[in-house]
């Protein structure tokens, strides 16, 4: 195979056909022949925008990487820096086995109670070892690795380590060198306001962007990368997609995190998934320090002195109780010193310290709950009950139960009183996208449990390309005509030939259809149709579309280095 090490990564842009074409939205505005000077854009410089303009720039095309802020300051420069994976090179130097890939997805669906898409997370789990191992041998990003951190408390972990702290500073400073070194050009203080589509095929092709010059339009060949982050820090968004409990909550990260992911694709119309799922987190809000593992290592009481919540819980799930079941989303974590002593929590009590974060402290319980303003007698009634049933082994009658398998008492002065609060750290829903990274559906309808106005529970969509056919077939014959198909499908962002040529790698090959027929198998490319160059999967579909059912339709196919040409005989749609 002629094939260079310049293949496209499998995260393809947003170049899938747009809706845009077919109703007369953003398509009308843009320019459908504009020069290209740019292969791929790229919206949002934290890790991921890095990472695809490096990777892109690895393998031979020409990125460009926008920032609407003067520097990177998205929610990775604020993150400590953990990345999973499960038999890298780092964890065999610490003896660290016996994990797997499929093991980690059976977690990482359970941890999200099987809301997460076992498709994209079997990607990033498949995937996690590689593209750690490439970021530290191509990156230059270095890991430590061997703890058991984060849940399940498996040595998953790897933690960016470097000059500069917290590690996901590190790994965008470390990103952002590689992508210089690599000639990538990155520009700050330019928003995407919209992305434009060609005015024939619907495919996104550029962006207008803000600047203090005013607008412009930047135009490149396969489309755009939307790594611009949820929208954490988008208040009526928040509360929208995620209710108050959500909107009560100060900003754990960054503060300009404003939705762009799905702002700007709302005019094509996508499926937007997941808006209510996000990751939170405690913290003292008026100065950013962080309990992280003191909310597990004591009693959590509200502002009447009362457990309300069950200190076993994952820190994320007792984060969105505060928020839920305080009023004020305000609650407080009472520590001994046996407690306080726990090395694993010495880090929260730098974060108080160093932020000046109040800990109300006392040599005994009516002390320190005088000092953080809570009923004296409710805090002792409630440590009394609480150390009497874990001192008996039964922490799960209380109410509500104590599920760590180890819980102390609380009884060894001094004692620590740390007020917290549930903060937002990120969303994670967007528009609905493939394994490749394409955003591929729009809404068609949605069905409710019941006769109400509520549209919430089963949504359908269909690929956003299969609606341009149908317009125009309703215009010249007034029915829809099936749709003729080759019964492939393609890589969206092209394969670049040792020629210089571009191609198409073939991902599937549907059994007994026209392309099986044809001699067409997976991992082909396909350099032309019908005598024609393809740069992108858009043009296969605009060659295809010029045939009828009952036609041949000629593909030049490259397999091993050789080539032939695949007389493909077209059929009509099933559907």
């Amino acid at each position: 195979m002629t094939t260079s090490r310049r293949e496209f990564f499998k995260t393809a842009a947003m170049g899938a056909v747009g809706a845009g074409a077919a109703f007369g939205t953003v398509a009308a505005e843009a320019k459908a022949a504009a020069p290209s000077k740019y292969d791929i854009i790229i919206l949002g410089a934290g890790c991921g925008g890095l990472t695809c303009a490096v990777r892109a720039a690895e393998n031979g095309l020409k990125p460009l990487l926008l920032e609407k802020m003067a520097m990177p300051a998205g929610n990775t420069i604020y993150a400590a820096g953990f990345l999973l994976g499960v038999n890298t090179s780092f964890q065999k130097a610490k003896n660290v086995q016996g994990d797997s890939a499929e093991q980690f997805l059976k977690d990482w669906m359970k941890v999200t109670q099987g809301k997460a898409d076992e498709k994209l997370a079997r990607v990033v789990c498949e995937n996690a070892d590689a593209t750690l191992e490439w970021l530290h041998g191509y990156c230059g990003i270095n890991f430590a690795a061997g703890s058991k951190l984060v849940w399940p408390m498996l040595s998953r972990a790897h933690l960016v380590v470097g000059e500069h702290k917290p590690g996901g500073g590190e790994l965008a400073l470390t990103l952002m060198k590689k992508a210089k070194e690599l000639g990538v050009e990155i520009r700050f203080n330019t928003k995407a306001v919209a992305l434009l589509s060609d005015e024939k095929t619907g495919a996104v092709n550029g962006v207008r962007v803000k600047t203090k010059e005013g607008l412009s339009e930047i135009h490149s060949k396969f489309g755009v990368v939307l790594a611009t982050g949820g929208f954490s820090a988008n208040q009526a968004m928040v509360t929208q997609y995620i209710g108050s409990g959500g909107a009560k909550m100060p900003i754990r990260g960054s503060r300009i995190i404003a939705g762009e992911n799905i702002n700007l694709a709302l005019p094509f119309m996508p499926k937007i998934v997941n808006v209510d799922q996000y990751h939170c987190g405690p913290i003292y809000g008026p100065t950013g320090a962080n309990p992280l593992n003191i909310v597990n290592n004591g009693i959590c009481v509200n502002d009447k002195g009362e457990r309300f919540t069950d200190e076993g819980q994952t820190y994320v799930q007792m984060s969105r109780d505060v928020a839920a079941m305080t009023k004020a989303n305000w609650a407080y974590m009472i520590v001994d010193q046996a407690g306080h002593d726990v090395p694993i929590l010495a880090n929260d009590w730098e974060s108080y310290k160093r932020t000046k974060a109040p800990v109300y402290v006392g040599q005994t319980l009516d002390e320190a709950a005088e000092k953080a303003g809570l009923p004296v007698d409710a805090v002792k009634a409630t440590v009394k009950a609480y150390n009497e049933a874990i001192a008996a082994g039964k922490g799960k009658t209380l109410t509500p139960v104590n599920t760590l398998p180890k819980a102390r008492t609380v009884e060894k002065a001094p004692f620590y009183i740390v007020p917290f609060q549930g903060g937002m750290t990120a969303t994670f829903g967007g528009p609905l996208i493939n394994v490749y990274g394409q955003v591929v559906g729009i809404n068609t309808m949605k069905m409710g449990s019941s006769s109400t106005t509520s549209v919430e529970g089963l949504g359908f969509a269909i690929p956003i390309a299969s609606t341009a056919y149908m317009i125009n077939d309703l215009i010249a014959y007034g029915e829809v005509h099936g749709e003729v198909v080759i019964g492939i499908s393609v890589q969206i962002a092209p394969v670049i030939l040792d020629s210089g040529e571009t191609a198409l790698r073939v991902m599937d090959v549907t059994p007994g259809g026209p392309g099986d027929e044809a001699g067409i198998q997976k991992g082909d490319l396909i350099v032309a149709a019908d005598g024609e160059a393809l740069t992108k999967s858009t043009d296969l579909l605009r060659v295809r579309r010029r045939h009828e059912a009952g036609e041949t339709l000629k593909l030049l196919v490259e397999r091993d280095g050789k080539r032939f040409t695949a007389d493909v005989v077209l059929r009509e749609s099933d559907t």
